[in-house]
């Protein structure tokens, strides 16, 4: 399996990648039947090409990436709401 962690630089997302090493390598065998191939680190210091790269050849993503405490509701949007859109346009579906 291959994994997109996007939001690999922070907190979470830094954390959940050296999990996820750790169970690739076999050093955390609480996982046995996760076979992990690749993970794929995204954040803000990668471009959209990367992204695009990381997703076409990732199983599955887990989205940590987002901005909590913006400064101006914009800021909230674009760094939440338009990071998920880019990853998973076809996907959302609006009520």
């Amino acid at each position: 399996m291959n994994i997109l962690v996007t939001g690999a630089a922070g907190a979470l997302g830094r954390n959940l990648v050296e999990n996820l090493k750790a169970i690739r390598d076999g050093k955390n065998r609480t996982r046995p039947n996760l076979h992990i191939d690749a993970i794929y680190e995204y954040d803000r210091n990668n471009t959209e090409e990367d992204l695009n790269r990381f997703c076409s050849d990732c199983d599955f993503i887990v989205h940590a990436a987002g901005v909590n405490r913006p400064k101006e509701t914009a800021e909230f949007m674009e760094g939440n709401f338009v990071t998920l859109m880019t990853l998973v346009p076809d996907t959302i579906k609006f009520l």
